[in-house]
């Protein structure tokens, strides 16, 4: 007896945890894919934890338009061609009809940072020293049909960091 509860209390976490992964994946799978710039990183921090911050830098079709207080608003993503898409604030009705849209709610915070592992830490301050200069860094960001958008991967010139980094260290 003691046996099959002291399974079920091993399993059950273990199966909440699969769970939640299979779910983060499933929300990668079934999402639109759109590639958004980032501003105001700095590689240097890189070597004070494992985090590359930055921030999305949107950008605005025609003017940045806000959303009344009294509906609910998203971000209406129209797609140019180009790697970063038109962004306008509407409605949640009105950006249903757009190409894309994302929720409104402060997409900084959730949005803002992107893991690197610590020993890669000097290899991508590198590669990010010099994305900067070319304005070549993207986040690439999968939205479901709710809008939630999630990180999939940082580009650099269009090509995976992750890449890169082993590029680099085969290089070394």
């Amino acid at each position: 007896m003691n046996n099959k509860k002291l399974f079920m209390v091993v399993m059950i976490p273990f199966i909440l945890l699969c769970l939640l992964i299979a779910r983060a994946e499933y929300h990668l799978s079934v999402g639109a894919q759109w590639d958004f710039a980032i501003t105001g990183y700095d590689p240097r921090d890189l070597l004070r934890g494992h985090y590359l911050r930055f921030r999305l830098a949107y950008d605005w079709q025609e003017t940045k338009n806000e959303c009344s207080g009294r509906t609910s608003c998203s971000y209406c993503l129209t797609d140019i061609g180009e790697q970063a898409p038109k962004v306008q604030i509407v409605d949640t009705h009105t950006a249903k009809q757009c190409d894309g849209f994302m929720q409104y709610d402060d997409l900084q915070t959730p949005l803002n940072r992107f893991y690197i592992a610590e020993t890669q830490a000097k290899l991508a301050e590198d590669i990010l020293r010099q994305a900067r200069i070319d304005n070549t860094a993207y986040l690439r960001l999968s939205i479901n049909k709710k809008g939630e958008p999630r990180i999939v991967d940082l580009l650099i010139d269009g090509r995976p960091l992750e890449e890169l980094l082993k590029e680099a260290s085969k290089e070394e």
